[in-house]
């Protein structure tokens, strides 16, 4: 798939957008119908003609996770022979998901990641470093692979190595952008700084930052975005990516909330019943993958709480943009009567130097309020300075344990994220 950017979906008015949108869910809705055993039953009763406005798309059923967990064999839509990629999900809430992907999927995928980098500002004159897995069958270490070499950038496939390798090959290629998980790429200015390298005169420009939030609900940069742009003088760009919906939004220079790809994917958040919510009112993102061969869906509930932010993008950009994550849905925690995001305490913590790592343990508790432990690295001492941080911060009180990293770690499991939530309730 040729990358042009300016043919973009995206720069189309919004009247232009939806009605293409609407076509084009037409279209995937008869498409399912034809070649997914799972869709085949649950739409059996499904006219695609019928669908004439985007309010009879929202009426069509929702695809849970547990869904696609426990059947994923049915929602495959092509021949054995037509799969040239296979990719597991992190299993971070759940039982891991095998995607079959084809060849077009893959240059789709490359398509997604190469809008997502350009409207970041990055271009072929840029030498990006991808300090991301890329093995164990995770997606997104190929995705920016992919990504960025259609968009003509001299890509370096680093990966999680040592700090010494990474210091080396910072010094030998001279980066402009790096491509990484924040708290990572955090430690890893500390240590260079701690060796005498001078971060903030190193040839970064532009640290792209995934899997883990960077900023507020204002969409301000939180302690460790902030941190990260001081630390190396570069600007910070947040992007989410979910492996079922084969997309990512990311930030575009404006740095205004995340773009979708409106061609590649049509975007919703809803209530708990699946019903549409105003803009800037969180909900839970629901997704509809276009232009997916392998294993398509419909109306995904993805799990993630997020918003619509309203209006358009000064970029020129009239895709939706949805803010920051807030909390996986399952991960609401209910404490004292009150309903609480995990990212308000995750960024009042990362708001600490003193913590080396972490992890919030939630348990079902008896009666209507959960159980919240936070497992630390730091001195002993610095246990009452956390309490207080959090009690000002982030408004609770909450039982802290000091730990040490190989305790956390094995609370984290084999997943491929750093974890900083394990919830161990019991799914409803």
């Amino acid at each position: 798939m040729a990358f042009r950017p300016e043919f973009s979906w995206e720069f189309l008015s919004r009247d232009e957008i939806t009605a293409r949108s609407l076509r084009a869910l037409r279209n995937h809705v008869k498409h399912l119908k034809e070649v997914s055993n799972y869709y085949r039953e649950v739409l059996v009763d499904i006219n695609p003609m019928d669908i004439t406005s985007i309010e009879d798309f929202a009426k069509l059923p929702l695809t849970e996770k547990k869904a696609l967990a426990e059947a994923s064999e049915q929602f495959k839509a092509v021949s054995e022979d037509e799969i040239s990629e296979t990719v597991v999900t992190s299993g971070s809430t759940g039982k891991p998901v095998v995607f079959y992907m084809t060849s077009v999927d893959l240059d789709r995928l490359a398509f997604n990641e190469a809008l997502s980098f350009h409207a970041a500002g990055v271009s072929s004159q840029d030498r990006a470093q991808i300090i991301v897995s890329l093995d164990r069958l995770f997606i997104a270490g190929m995705a920016y692979y992919r990504g960025l070499t259609t968009l003509g950038a001299n890509t370096m496939r680093i990966g999680v190595l040592d700090f010494d390798m990474q210091k080396h090959y910072l010094e030998l290629l001279k980066p402009t952008v790096l491509v990484g998980v924040p708290s990572f790429l955090k430690k890893l200015g500390e240590r260079l700084s701690q060796t005498g390298f001078d971060t903030q005169k190193s040839s970064v420009e532009k640290l792209v930052c995934i899997g883990e939030s960077i900023r507020e609900e204002s969409l301000e940069l939180n302690a460790v975005g902030s941190g990260l742009a001081d630390m190396f003088d570069a600007k910070v760009f947040s992007t989410y990516g979910i492996t079922e919906l084969s997309v990512a939004f990311c930030e575009c220079v404006q740095q205004r909330g995340n773009h979708s790809h409106p061609e590649l994917v049509y975007t919703e958040i809803v209530d708990e019943e699946g019903n549409p919510v105003p803009d800037g009112t969180p909900g839970e993102l629901v997704g509809t993958p276009l232009g997916v061969e392998g294993m398509p869906l419909l109306r995904y509930r993805t799990g993630d709480i997020t918003f619509k932010l309203p209006g358009t993008c000064s970029c020129g950009r009239n895709s939706d943009r949805i803010g920051p994550i807030l909390t996986r849905k399952s991960q609401k925690i209910k404490l004292k009567g009150t309903t609480l995001y995990p990212l308000t305490l995750t960024n009042a913590l990362d708001e600490m130097d003193c913590i080396e790592d972490y992890a919030l343990l939630i348990d079902g508790g008896e009666s209507q309020s959960d159980q919240v432990t936070l497992h630390v690295v730091t001195p002993p001492a610095m246990v009452e300075s956390i309490a207080a941080h959090l009690r000002a911060r982030a408004r609770v009180s909450i039982p802290i344990l000091v730990s040490n990293v190989p305790t956390i770690n094995s609370y984290r499991g084999d997943s491929a994220k750093k974890l900083k939530i394990i919830d161990k309730r019991t799914p409803n």
